[in-house]
């Protein structure tokens, strides 16, 4: 008998009730007033010639409690939100908890001038202390990139007038998108969607004149919209780049960088790096279009398997697969697996008013996480699931350190999330029954790097071009359009002869005012846990103790360092890189020679 396993997950167990918990806005309340007290203990500390250690030390505990406490609240609304699109009552919380974070980034900026003003010896002190010299690198960063940044009345004042400025933009983009419906034809009748179910269907659909119907729709939907959306984009990256002028910034990647803890010159080589590799990825792309048997790809193949296996996966036999794997690579992952499938960690039902997409939120004061997918019974969706486990087993691995010390890149983020991914997707590979499970699954790999070696890459440059367009004024729809389609006709070329020039309004990331320039990072992310699976798969039995320590220091060191001290690479060269795309690379020449005889 097939076991009964929940595809619900458990929201009630952090605040129960959700948007309408009395619980969560008594938290909140809390909050506000634990900000506040912080920042007069900081106030009455400005100017004092002396403070001890063990006062210092106290201040940065209560400001690590309160940041938990920040992302907690953050997290769980957007798990809420995202259960359900039409939860208006949601949307005053959503409204709280930015002015929550705002307030939050203030308090920082306190913090950080706090540091500044210390004496050397008192510093220096502090950072030997037993308990602070667990996160020492943070406090490091923090004080150098207070050097960087204006004087504490000016920076406080950004981020006042950025809770109904900057960030009341990227709410309202959420607003704006999440109104969006789509009118879709489907066995003779209309039906009005979501955006995100719209989406989802070009995505997955294996009916080309289907995807392109849909298609054609989303297109008419956002073309109509695009005027309000070319408006919140110009305002976000308009105020964003009048921050950077008042701070002196030239390079508009300054902060990218500093959140990702990777230097321009490591950027810069992946970069060149994923430019020498393009012509295995157009192969794939031609290939592609042979099998389709049209002479141009649009946009809505790209992504989208030319091979599907017929067989569907239960939700239970997802679990089964995924927690077989995982033990097979250590033990306490695959406890760690089981323990999210049956304590209700898990969102996968397929619903409408659900949000697009996947993710998973971190819950740090239960020393938990949820996770949102929508589960459709193909093996990529168990793909989907194991990735998000794995950031959930990041976040574990760094529920044990302090606070200050989980604060990782954006980019190493991504580490264990593609390493758990590799680990299901090539068990696959090396047990596929028959040609077309092979070629299905070789596609769904080949289709990653796709994404993250062609894709990304290109709207990272779609936005460097917004944002150096920017500069001079304002930019209409079309302009964003045309910047577009442009980035996309570079890497796609002559292959692909209709794009997907609206991606700027469908793609949350290009809004998000707390990461800037926030798609790149899954690059980074994606080649660097290559990195990593490679080195686990020579040190096959050993390499978990290696693997959890790698993960445990994500917040302590930059991408370089982490490099180096576990993988002995220097991501500053080449090589690394190269030795990353690889796999990708050799993917694409068995799946060419596989299908050789299909043509």
């Amino acid at each position: 008998m097939e076991q009964t396993l929940s595809r619900k997950w458990d929201l009630d167990s952090i605040y129960k009730g959700g948007s309408q918990s009395e619980e969560l806005i008594e938290f909140i309340n809390q909050l506000n007033s634990s900000i506040k007290e912080a920042g007069l203990k900081i106030n009455l500390m400005q100017g004092k010639e002396e403070l001890t250690i063990s006062t210092l030390a106290d201040l940065l505990e209560e400001m690590q409690d309160i940041l938990q406490s920040t992302v907690q609240v953050d997290e769980f609304l957007i798990c809420v939100s995202s259960d359900n699109v039409e939860d208006q009552s949601s949307a005053s919380l959503v409204n709280q908890s930015t002015k929550l974070r705002g307030a939050f980034e203030v308090l920082l900026s306190e913090l950080d001038q706090l540091l500044v003003s210390l004496p050397d010896g008192t510093w220096e002190a502090l950072l030997q202390d037993e308990e602070v010299s667990q996160y020492r690198f943070f406090l490091q960063e923090r004080k150098q990139q207070a050097d960087d940044k204006l004087p504490l009345p000016m920076e406080k004042l950004i981020q006042h007038l950025s809770i109904n400025g900057f960030r009341a933009w990227e709410n309202h983009y959420g607003q704006l998108v999440s109104k969006l419906r789509v009118n879709v034809e489907t066995d003779g009748e209309y039906q009005e969607i979501t955006l995100g179910e719209a989406l989802q269907k070009v995505l997955f659909s294996t009916d080309r004149d289907y995807r392109q119907t849909v298609m054609s729709a989303i297109k008419k939907v956002c073309e109509a919209q695009s005027d309000s959306f070319a408006s919140v984009l110009n305002h976000i990256t308009g105020f964003r780049l009048d921050i950077y002028e008042q701070r002196g910034w030239d390079n508009v990647l300054k902060e990218a960088l500093n959140q990702n803890r990777i230097s321009q010159s490591s950027l810069n080589t992946m970069l060149a790096a994923i430019k020498s590799n393009q012509e295995p990825l157009r192969r794939f792309m031609k290939r592609k279009a042979e099998l389709l048997k049209v002479e141009k790809l649009k946009f809505y193949d790209l992504f989208i398997n030319t091979f599907t296996s017929q067989k569907k996966y239960s939700y239970a036999e997802a679990k089964t697969i995924i927690v077989n794997q995982f033990h097979a690579f250590d033990e306490g992952l695959g406890e760690f697996a089981e323990k999210a499938f049956n304590e209700g960690w898990i969102e996968s039902e397929d619903r409408p008013n659900k949000r697009n997409g996947a993710f998973c939120a971190s819950i740090p004061l239960k020393k938990e996480s949820r996770i949102l997918l929508t589960y459709r019974g193909n093996y990529q969706d168990i793909v989907t699931i194991a990735h998000e486990l794995g950031h959930a087993y990041h976040n574990l691995i760094l529920d044990e350190e302090a606070p200050y010390a989980r604060e990782k890149g954006t980019s190493v983020a991504e580490t264990a999330s593609t390493f758990c991914e590799n680990l299901v997707l090539d068990a696959a590979l090396q047990t596929a029954k028959d040609e077309t499970e092979k070629l299905s699954l070789l596609e769904s790999k080949i289709i990653a790097g796709l994404s993250y070696l062609g894709m990304i890459p290109a709207m990272f440059d779609f936005e460097q071009k917004l944002y150096e367009k920017r500069r001079s004024g304002l930019l209409s729809s079309e302009q964003i359009t045309e910047l577009m389609r442009e980035a996309e006709a570079e890497f796609y070329g002559d292959i692909v002869d209709e794009y997907y020039e609206y991606n700027w309004i469908t793609t949350l990331h290009f809004y998000s005012t707390e990461n800037a320039f926030y798609n790149i990072p899954y690059t980074i992310g994606y080649l660097f846990s290559n990195g990593v699976y490679s080195l686990a798969k020579k040190q096959e039995g050993t390499f978990i103790d290696q693997y959890n320590e790698l993960l445990r220091n994500s917040g302590r060191m930059t991408v370089e360092e982490l490099a180096q001290t576990y993988l002995h690479e220097d991501i500053e060269k080449e090589e690394f890189w190269q030795a990353a795309i690889q796999p990708v690379n050799e993917a694409i020449e068995e799946y060419i020679e596989l299908t050789e005889k299909l043509i």
